[in-house]
């Protein structure tokens, strides 16, 4: 994109370290006039024009305007778009505005938009004052060549022929622009701004893409995952269909010995529970009043002649061989008055034993 010559701000200058640090030096150069490159933007371009010894002659533009400016790949100088001429003047319009350009050998040296809004007299002067300014600072060496690209009136073009008089004066129709061999690599503040917006937005993109790509994985890998369970559930499943005829034969045969177990296990047979029980009785002093089985407990209650013959009992019970899969629960007898006691105790089955057994 061409940047009209209004604006920029032009300030060659003379520079002692140009060819080690050339960024550095114009940079100083700039910030003496309080412009300075924030947030990554680049707001002035340099080109060295010549050199005398150890100096070199920098001829540098630097955006000053402030403008609405559209994000495009870059910004050009408008006087670096045409073909100037060598060590010479070019004068042109922009924007209503006369502007002129000063060259030293093939180089653009200073950009200057005059006061003057018409190519007269007056504007002639202006040029003969800048050309003297430039070379009262060693900036500009003789003119050989003007080109007027641009109407004027009767009258500029014989005062610029008695003013410079070494110099032919050429009225001619403005060239067409061409790029520059190298880029200025302008960049204003503004799109500066947009730019780094635009970075973010993508970098913000590029991470919610990849947490969509983290999310999608983590809850594919979950699916497939849940898959593979359902396969192995189905395959479980069928299993069992195809074998569930003969687990319904073993519940059923199992249905069967649990109700013969208590005729079949000797362990487990009410006569021969009942038969240890009397056996642990003494020839006198107990009375047996119950005994019961129901649902895995085996119940006993009697009365005995004093509590000694109940505790009695109580150890017999406990020492029993037979009855060591019951794990009783003898709480302590009640005494009546004529000094009898009454007695109750209360067997639980082991866990499993019986089944063990068998």
């Amino acid at each position: 994109m061409g940047v009209e010559a209004i604006a920029f701000d032009s300030a060659p200058f003379w520079s002692l370290n140009h060819e080690d640090r050339p960024d550095e030096a114009v940079a100083l150069r700039w910030e003496s006039f309080s412009l300075l490159n924030e947030g990554g933007s680049r707001l002035w371009t340099h080109l060295p024009v010549t050199r005398q010894g150890k100096q070199v002659l920098v001829g540098t533009l630097a955006l000053t305007a402030e403008a609405s400016w559209p994000n495009l790949p870059g910004y050009e100088p408008s006087a670096r778009l045409l073909p100037l001429p060598e060590n010479g003047i070019a004068l042109w319009r922009e924007l209503g505005r006369c502007v002129v350009a000063f060259t030293r050998e093939a180089a653009l040296l200073h950009v200057a938009v005059l006061t003057s809004r018409s190519l007269d007299v007056d504007a002639a002067f202006e040029v003969r004052d800048l050309s003297a300014a430039l070379q009262a600072h060693g900036f500009l060496g003789e003119v050989s060549a003007i080109h007027v690209w641009t109407r004027c009136e009767t009258d500029f073009a014989p005062q610029l022929a008695c003013l410079f008089e070494a110099a032919s004066v050429i009225k001619e129709s403005r060239p067409d622009p061409r790029l520059p061999a190298v880029a200025s690599g302008l960049l204003p503040v503004q799109v500066a701004a947009m730019r780094r917006q635009q970075q973010r937005r993508q970098r913000q993109t590029l991470l919610l893409a990849a947490a969509a790509l983290v999310y999608l994985c983590f809850f594919g890998v979950w699916w497939l995952r849940l898959q593979w369970r359902e396969s192995d559930l189905n395959q479980v499943d069928a299993e069992m269909t195809a074998r569930q005829p003969e687990i319904d034969r073993v519940r059923e045969a199992q249905a069967h010995w649990l109700d013969m177990e208590a005729a079949i296990n000797p362990d487990l047979y009410p006569v021969e529970l009942f038969h240890q029980i009397v056996s642990l009785l003494p020839d006198e002093g107990i009375r047996l009043k119950e005994f019961q089985i129901e649902d895995g407990r085996l119940i006993v209650s009697g009365e005995a002649a004093t509590v000694n013959h109940a505790l009695g009992f109580k150890d017999r019970l406990a020492a029993c061989e037979p009855l060591q899969r019951y794990v009783w629960n003898f709480p302590v007898p009640a005494i009546r008055e004529d000094n009898r006691a009454e007695f109750r105790a209360e067997g639980t089955l082991n866990g499993g034993t019986a089944h063990e057994g068998q």
